[in-house]
């Protein structure tokens, strides 16, 4: 039987309501903590996170974050968010962080996986990252064997707490809200400034 050939390529702002079907159909299958019973604005999502990538590019760098999208016979039928993340205080380089893959169940075991993680890979060689790392549900039996089989082994467990509950087992008071009447580029731009080193005024 011959099978289509799997395309991949950057999400697009035209893409935004195919990916918010596909959302739909990860979130009903993977009910991890803190996504269960959320509903996010996925094309407002979607088109931030686009504008991000462009202006990145624009000015001369290479975007932080990736949303793809996977294509047989032109429509979508999956998608990965793909993200550069450091690894920390012990580690050199950055690594390429895989923190969603999804594929549509019709079209599974086709090679659209295989085909999202290929450009992952392409992400890594361009920014000269050393790892390949993905989130992985924790009863995710067969998400997992794929991954074994491709080399991936545990490295970490990452456990989650929402901020209100973690808040009140700390005793923590909560802060102003600041960020809520922002918009999602508004907020990615405040995490970038507060994430970017300040240079000094002083000149050696």
């Amino acid at each position: 039987m011959h099978r289509a050939p799997v395309a991949v390529r950057q999400a697009r702002e035209s893409d935004a309501a195919a990916l918010a079907v596909l959302w739909d159909e990860f979130r009903l299958q993977e009910p991890l903590t803190g996504l269960a019973g959320a509903t996010p604005d996925v094309p407002e999502r979607v088109r931030s996170r686009i504008a991000e990538s462009d202006r990145a590019v624009a000015e001369g760098g290479s975007p932080s974050y990736r949303l793809l999208v996977a294509f047989v016979d032109g429509e979508p039928v999956g998608f990965a968010s793909v993200s550069v993340v450091e690894r920390g205080l012990l580690a050199q380089t950055c690594a390429v962080l895989v923190d969603v893959v999804h594929v549509s169940d019709r079209h599974r075991k086709r090679g659209v996986g295989t085909m999202l993680l290929r450009e992952a890979v392409a992400m890594a060689d361009e920014i000269g990252a050393s790892d390949v790392v993905v989130n992985t549900p924790t009863r995710g039996r067969d998400v997992n064997r794929f991954y074994a089989r491709l080399g991936f082994a545990p490295l970490v467990v990452r456990r989650s707490s929402p901020v209100g509950a973690l808040r009140r087992k700390l005793g923590v008071e909560p802060r102003p809200d600041v960020t809520g009447e922002l918009t999602p580029v508004q907020r990615s731009m405040r995490r970038r400034a507060l994430l970017t080193p300040k240079r000094s005024s002083v000149r050696l």
